[in-house]
Formats: C-alpha cells, structure tokens, sequence
C-alpha cells in the first residue's frame, strides 16, 4: 500500500486516445483497478493478488506505461532498479461525449472508447462466469455459498430526457458507494472503516443504450 505522504497525480478527468488503446483488454483493465487501489504498486504486488506470473503483469504494465494510463513512483521505490507504478490519473472517463476536448468527435477516439467498453463488458463477464461457478460448486457439494451476485437486463420505455436523467441518477449512486472504504484517491482504506466487519469486493457493471430499431409500434393495416 503506498505511504499517505506520496503525492499522486490528479491529470485530466478523461481518458485520452492512447490510453483507451492500452485499457482496451479486460486484464489490463483489471490491472488499472488494482493499481489504482494499491495507491502505488509492483509487478510482483498485482500478480499475487490475480495469481497470475510476475512476467505476464509485467508485459500488460509496460503496454499501460507506454498509453500513458501508469506512470512510475520512484519515490515508492525501495533503490534504483525497484519498479514501482501508480496511476497517471485518477478518472479515465470516455465514451460519445467524454472528452478533454468538449468539441472533439474524432473517429479513432470514439473507436478507442468503444473497444475500451467492449473490454469492460469482458472484464465483468470474467467476474460473473466465477460467481456462478462458485454457485454451482458450492450446489454440488451442499454447502451454502455466501456469494453475492445480481445481474438485472430488460427493456424499458421511456424519453431521451428520462434516460439521461436514470444515468445521473444511478450514476451518482455507484461513486458515492465507491467513496466507502476507499480514500479520496481510491486507494483501499485498512480497516474498512465504513463497514460493519470486512469489507468485500464488488465489481459493478452499469450500461444503457439506445435499442436498435425493430418493428414498429403499430403496424400499419394490411391492404391487398
């Protein structure tokens, strides 16, 4: 965990077009978050919490370091050759209208953000895929699982003013829930403080879009 005394940089609240190429991989993405978590971190820190070989997170670090999404805590740093990253930023906002430029509607921009999207759908679909194997084991052993898991998709009707407004609202709902237990910074407080026992890791997945056009409302009467 990084020393409270090391300065972190707050950078822009979007992601830029090569940082979004970088995070365009689930496990990069989930090597941000545990960066980001950590406050400041090592090869070796991220592949004993993925249980995942030192080499391989050293390879994703190094394409993340390269996009500009982590940059290196020499200041963290035990002596010279100690490789320590935190992140650049503590946002990488993007989408249609996420930009450090409002008026920018550049066509790499919006393919690096879809690609970035479309990894995170990945990144959630790895966590889901585990918690219904947790289910299945803990059903074929007779044992109660305590894993926690809702997964809510429908259809609703509703105006573009009514969209944007469930958004927000959902919206600000995850990032206060995401100030629990963490520090301004999102680094993971010791303690858990704003729980009652231990805290445990949740990964959350909000989307909303636009349905694409299928058969209209009411049909037009058939005439021969």
């Amino acid at each position: 965990m990084a020393s409270d005394d090391i300065p972190r940089p707050m950078g822009p609240r979007h992601a830029s077009r090569d940082q979004l190429r970088a995070l365009a991989h689930p496990l990069r993405l989930e090597i941000m978050t545990r960066v980001g978590r950590r406050g400041t971190a090592r090869a070796a820190d991220i592949a004993a919490d993925l249980g995942i070989p030192a080499n391989s997170v050293s390879y994703h670090l190094r394409i993340l370091a390269r996009g500009g999404v982590i940059v290196e805590a020499p200041e963290a740093a035990r002596d010279r050759r100690d490789r320590v990253w935190t992140l650049a930023q503590h946002s990488f906002e993007h989408g249609q209208r996420a930009s450090n430029n409002p008026g920018e509607r550049d066509r790499d921009y919006l393919d690096a953000s879809a690609a970035t999207s479309l990894a995170g759908i990945d990144w959630f679909r790895n966590a889901w895929t585990r918690h219904l194997a947790t289910l299945r084991d803990s059903s074929a052993t007779s044992e109660g699982s305590s894993s926690q898991g809702t997964l809510l998709a429908m259809d609703l009707r509703m105006s573009p003013q009514q969209a944007e407004e469930l958004t927000a609202t959902i919206t600000a709902a995850i990032k206060d829930a995401n100030r629990l237990n963490r520090d301004e910074h999102g680094v993971d407080l010791p303690g858990d403080p704003d729980s009652e026992g231990c805290a445990q890791d949740f990964r959350i997945l909000f989307a909303i879009t636009e349905d694409s056009p299928g058969a209209p409302d009411h049909p037009a009467p058939h005439s021969d």
